[in-house]
């Protein structure tokens, strides 16, 4: 299991995981602990859950303590498209983790390791939420195509580093992927980048109601970098010019 060390902090010493509270989850990996944000609200209530840490090859990692103790218990890869990995369990007898099925695993909900901490306040921690997330954070990013709105389901990477998740992620059943980036915190996506399945790359930018407009064209290298074909002024939607709506209507 990984922990990125540029978004958590080393911790050799022995930590009392009792007073883990305000969004701090102890997580153990290969007997060292490090200290990472819940930034994530997996249940959907309005109190962050679960901590989402970037690893060094694009995707991420997901944390959550589900008994309440402090601790890191469940953790779940993904890669950079947003797919699942692996699922893993944290056994405290062993001090070790135990890769299992991400369908077995408990699901993170309430307060995370705040519910382990008896001084932490439910309104202080809402009141947080509230102030260090947006909206593309805590709910679902909407898409606006043709004739309709469409879910792209929740914000779960970041992509300008600032520590709030502002861009949803998902593959079609083509292999067709689709990154929506809502830029300005609204819920609405302002930004769009498709990658077929071929590996060509369409980057859009919604300039008005019903219609996006291609910025960019490009596509992938066999070695998996980008190059870009030049840049593009074709005004249309996601829809019409990457691919069908029909995944979104899943969601």
């Amino acid at each position: 299991m990984y922990v990125d060390d540029d978004t958590s902090t080393d911790d050799t010493s022995t930590t009392d995981t009792s007073t883990a509270g305000q969004d701090e989850l102890t997580v153990e990996v290969d007997g060292t602990e490090y200290e990472v944000e819940e930034n994530y609200d997996m249940d959907g209530d309005g109190r962050n859950d679960t901590a989402v840490v970037e690893s060094e090859d694009g995707g991420y990692m997901a944390y959550a303590d589900t008994d309440a103790d402090g601790t890191a218990d469940v953790a779940v890869q993904y890669d950079a498209d947003g797919n699942v990995v692996t699922g893993g369990e944290y056994d405290a007898t062993t001090g070790e983790w135990q890769e299992e099925s991400v369908d077995t695993l408990p699901t993170p909900t309430g307060d995370g390791a705040d519910d382990a901490d008896p001084s932490a306040s439910d309104d202080t921690d809402t009141t947080d939420t509230t102030t260090d997330t947006t909206s593309a954070a805590e709910g679902d990013i909407t898409v606006d195509m043709p004739g309709e709105d469409v879910d792209a389901g929740p914000a779960t990477y970041d992509s300008d580093g600032d520590g709030t998740n502002d861009t949803a992620v998902t593959t079609d059943a083509e292999g067709n992927t689709y990154a929506f980036t809502d830029t300005d915190g609204d819920g609405s996506a302002d930004q769009a980048v498709v990658i077929d399945s071929s590996g060509d790359v369409t980057v859009a930018e919604h300039t008005g109601t019903d219609e996006w407009t291609v910025t960019e064209e490009g596509h992938l290298n066999p070695d998996g970098t980008y190059e870009t074909d030049g840049g593009g002024s074709t005004t249309g939607s996601t829809g019409s010019d990457t691919g069908s709506d029909a995944v979104w209507a899943e969601r």
